[in-house]
């Protein structure tokens, strides 16, 4: 009853922070990794998706995540692509990262002495703030970000078990053992930064001095990364493009300290929330904005030096007077590391980038203050009576604010439109705006958007492409001309741009340019959306056989995909080729188990 009722008290307090994230849609990337995936639609397709990196028909990335998207086939298998299901399952993931995160507080207390009374109060403490907190809504609330809970609650509980095993003797030692390693592989397959969890539990064991345990846990570490690597080494892969020069090596301290107030802000006061943060200064001439900004930039950096010392002194302080808290204090830098700004990473900061080290720090905290309010004896039960009461405040604040952040994923309009306003003003935010405008027939606002992302980044190439699908769409051939003619010399869209091209050619001329679309779908990495206008055009032209030749090409490498064989099922029934149409038919059936309810994506 010690555990199981504190437990509860996590898992419904995560349940009724985060409930109203039920009723939201699916927002930026979940469109790609959800309803655009061909890897998620049948159990069939899961060992393939062990074999692709995520965004396999959208922009290439270095996410090799195969847990996440067999999370997401079996969602589709059960509920296909309505979202309430994909945002209840990602909160469960949450209750299970919070409750793995409980048991292995407890146990790392333990192991560093606390007494049982102090380290239950203490874990349980850290644990609810943690669970609670709106930092990690990202990484709750957008289905998208479920690669973080998975991987923490995966990765907590190898740990336990790896911290268990030193209690153990016998057989049970080398079983918790082993079922420390499966569990931290599952976390490495559901998210990189699952590397560090071998490292957290050979650091602990250093720790406490314990030399040949931390062989053992060093060990397996190494097991699970040769593992892993031979897993994500021989997966297909296209290097996702390069938008930005990397930021060079002398300026990634001054980042790493502006980080590091970013996030502090944000753990102490986490009302301004939004994805796509950035700390890297952007000067656009000297204006006031300008001026003003860099200049809040530079205070930053000197707060973020300010912090990083003062984290220093207390590491130095808590080596000195309490082990647990320096061990926790070592486990959050060990953790927060891969994602300072010291490595170069797809971002500066990001909010679900903190969903690991956050843990550790407030178990730090928890743990300090705990053992700091038990001191005095004849105080003890006033201190903790003032304590319980500040904790109880703080955490009815913090779900309220999680309670109501689940509002900004509504829906995509939503969701830019409040990370917009709510300070991600980035070039990438308009244009995602500019293009759910452009679906929804406001042109203008499109174009305005889209001039305005180009305003902060001259020659961003999804600008350019989408200024001309708009120019396309309002008959402004001239304009369209243009910018067609600027995009097909940037290697991010030239694609596109031919494809665009062709269209436009139609459009203007009534001309069917095959031998645009033709190069279309030769340039770049392939593309299914354009192999697929390709297909159909060569259809609608009357060489049938031709598009049934194509199409049966890319299912030489490209197998998987439902659509493909549906198409081909339709080509086929117009050659009158009665048994392979059926066979076809039954492919694409095999390959989406709700192929009649198949989302349609713009």
């Amino acid at each position: 009853m010690k555990k199981i009722l504190p437990a509860l008290l996590i898992a419904i307090a995560v349940c009724a922070a985060y409930a109203p994230a039920i009723r939201d849609g699916f927002v930026w990337d979940d469109i790609a990794l959800l309803l655009r995936d061909p890897l998620i639609r049948s159990p069939r397709l899961i060992p393939e998706g062990f074999q692709h990196f995520l965004f396999t028909d959208a922009t290439a990335s270095d996410f090799y995540r195969p847990m996440q998207r067999l999370s997401y086939t079996m969602e589709y298998w059960a509920f296909g692509a309505q979202p309430a299901p994909y945002h209840a399952i990602s909160i469960l993931c949450h209750v299970a990262a919070a409750l793995a995160l409980f048991l292995t507080a407890g146990e790392l207390l333990k192991a560093f002495g606390v007494a049982e009374r102090m380290r239950r109060i203490a874990a349980f403490c850290a644990t609810l703030v943690w669970a609670i907190h709106p930092l990690h809504s990202s990484a709750v609330i957008y289905v998208s970000g479920r690669a973080d809970p998975l991987a923490a609650a995966f990765g907590f509980a190898g740990f336990y078990c790896g911290l268990r095993s030193e209690c153990a003797t016998g057989g049970k030692r080398w079983l918790l053992t082993l079922a420390a390693g499966a569990l931290i592989f599952g976390s490495v397959l559901s998210k990189e930064s699952g590397l560090v969890f071998p490292a957290l539990w050979a650091a602990t064991l250093l720790l406490q001095r314990k030399w040949k345990p931390a062989a053992t846990a060093a060990a397996v570490g190494l097991a699970v990364v040769f593992i892993y690597a031979s897993m994500r080494l021989p997966a297909e892969h296209i290097p996702p493009p390069v938008m930005h020069t990397p930021t060079p090596l002398l300026v990634r301290p001054i980042l790493v300290a502006r980080a590091v107030a970013e996030y502090a802000g944000l753990i102490v006061l986490p009302q301004n929330l939004y994805m796509d943060r950035d700390v890297a200064t952007h000067p656009t001439g000297f204006s006031d904005a300008s001026v003003t900004g860099a200049a809040w930039r530079e205070l930053q950096t000197l707060a973020g030096i300010i912090l990083m010392a003062a984290f220093v002194l207390w590491m130095l302080r808590a080596r000195r007077h309490d082990r647990a808290v320096f061990a926790c204090l070592i486990l959050t830098a060990m953790t927060y590391l891969p994602i300072s700004g010291l490595i170069v990473l797809n971002a500066t900061v990001a909010e679900h980038w903190i969903y690991l080290p956050s843990a550790f720090l407030f178990l730090a905290a928890s743990a300090a203050i705990t053992q700091r309010l038990s001191v005095a004896k004849e105080r003890e039960e006033v201190r903790f009576r003032f304590a319980a009461a500040a904790l109880i405040i703080c955490v009815v604040c913090l779900s309220a604010r999680t309670f109501f952040r689940a509002a900004d994923w509504k829906d995509q309009r939503t969701f830019f439109e409040k990370t917009i306003s709510d300070g991600g003003d980035s070039a990438r935010m308009r244009i995602n705006l500019a293009t759910v405008d452009s679906n929804d027939g406001r042109l203008d606002a499109a174009k305005q958007r889209l001039q305005q992302a180009l305003a902060t980044e001259p020659g961003q190439p999804l600008a350019v492409l989408n200024l001309a699908a708009v120019a396309l769409k309002q008959n402004d051939f001239k304009t369209a001309h243009e910018l067609l003619a600027r995009a097909v010399e940037m290697p991010l869209v030239d694609a596109q741009a031919h494809e665009m091209i062709a269209v436009l050619a139609f459009k203007e001329k009534g001309q069917v340019d095959l031998l645009r679309l033709r190069l279309a779908s030769r340039t770049g990495p392939p593309q299914w959306a354009i192999e697929k206008r390709y297909i159909k055009v060569l259809a609608e032209s009357g060489d049938v056989n031709r598009a049934i030749a194509e199409l049966q090409t890319c299912l030489q490498t490209q197998w998987y995909r439902s659509e493909s064989w549906e198409l081909l099922g339709e080509l086929l029934a117009k050659t009158n080729h009665k048994a392979e149409t059926a066979r076809a038919y039954a492919q694409a059936e095999a390959y989406d188990v709700h192929i009649a309810a198949r989302p349609k994506v713009l």
